[in-house]
């Protein structure tokens, strides 16, 4: 245990500690493999027509964003066509859980509350009697290979994934990196326990399955937990990768930043000229944001002490509106 330690926390010992890594990972990938491929047996068998209303949800939740224009699409791809490609669901009492298929269903679903017709009532089911363990590893193939998976719904699926395997939360998630981060900066003495170790090792398997390097990359990534709501779909639309979206977060102005996206996309700009061009813009943003009444401020101080009562009253009833125009 004291090996793995020194593997993990000393930079001499960092090419071990990514062969392991890589290794661990490429064990994973290869168990997801057999599980598609055996899946790929079970797809022979005759699917079953399962009512709409009967299918739920999983437990994992393998889908953070919807592309209602390609959802459109398919909607109309299997009105004309059926659908070609049955879902995959495993049996949950007298109900069913999907565990494959989240756009086929949707589709299917909008379809029969468009045209009311029974024909869209059922949908076409592969039932698979399998285990959670099963169940997530088809849901993550599904995540791995879409097209549409931006950076951002990556981060949140990995950490819907870890909260459902290792039963730890965002905070929980940052807090044990924040102490891994100090214990390799050495600003903390506290010693890494056996136990987090472990679930160091867990957590790194688990990214593996997306692709993601390691746990500082992870770290990095879960900044864009935090960015707002036209960058997130900023990211989705263009597939911005997260160093840039990180990068794009620095700036306030909406306009600025789609503008910036525009030209990233068109002039296919390298990272260090994306980083220049937000250097640049910060700088134009700092300029407005300086407070323009900085000259005034010793002179006001000389003239207040020499004001009377009533124009000091006269000032202070200003300054309140002044404050909340400012709060507002």
């Amino acid at each position: 245990m004291e090996e793995i330690k020194v593997a993990l926390f000393k930079n001499k010992k960092l090419s071990e500690k990514k062969r392991k890594t890589t290794k661990v990972g490429e064990e994973h990938l290869s168990k997801l493999d057999e599980v598609l491929e055996n899946l790929e047996e079970v797809l022979e068998i005759e699917p079953v027509l399962i009512e709409l209303d009967r299918i739920d949800n999983p437990k994992f939740h393998d889908r953070t964003y919807i592309d209602f224009e390609s959802l459109e699409e398919l909607k109309e791809n299997i009105k004309q066509y059926g659908l070609i490609e049955p879902i995959v669901v495993r049996p949950k009492g007298d109900r069913y859980e999907r565990i494959a298929g989240f756009r086929r269903l949707q589709a299917v679903k909008k379809l029969y509350e468009e045209t009311k017709n029974d024909k869209w009532k059922k949908i076409q089911s592969i039932v698979l009697d399998v285990d959670d363990n099963t169940a997530i590893a088809i849901m993550l193939s599904e995540n791995i290979h879409r097209e549409d998976l931006s950076d951002y719904d990556k981060v949140v699926s990995v950490l819907q994934l870890i909260e459902y395997r290792l039963g730890m939360s965002e905070s929980d998630i940052k807090k044990f990196f924040n102490k891994l981060t100090n214990k390799q900066s050495g600003l903390v003495k506290e010693e890494i326990t056996e136990d987090e170790i472990k679930t160091l090792k867990e957590l790194e398997e688990l990214l593996a399955y997306f692709k993601i390097r390691n746990w500082k990359t992870f770290r990095k990534m879960l900044t864009l937990l935090d960015i707002p709501e036209f960058l997130k779909k900023i990211i989705r639309d263009k597939k911005i990768p997260y160093y840039i979206a990180i990068e794009l977060k620095k700036l306030r102005d909406e306009n600025i930043i789609q503008e910036l996206v525009n030209r990233i996309t068109e002039e296919n700009l390298t990272f260090e000229e994306i980083k220049q061009l937000i250097k640049q813009y910060r700088k134009e943003e700092t300029k407005d944001k300086v407070f323009p009444y900085q000259s005034l401020n010793k002179s006001l101080r000389q003239k207040w002490k020499n004001l009377p009562e009533d124009k000091k009253r006269q000032i202070d009833e200003l300054m309140k509106k002044i404050e909340e125009i400012l709060n507002a």
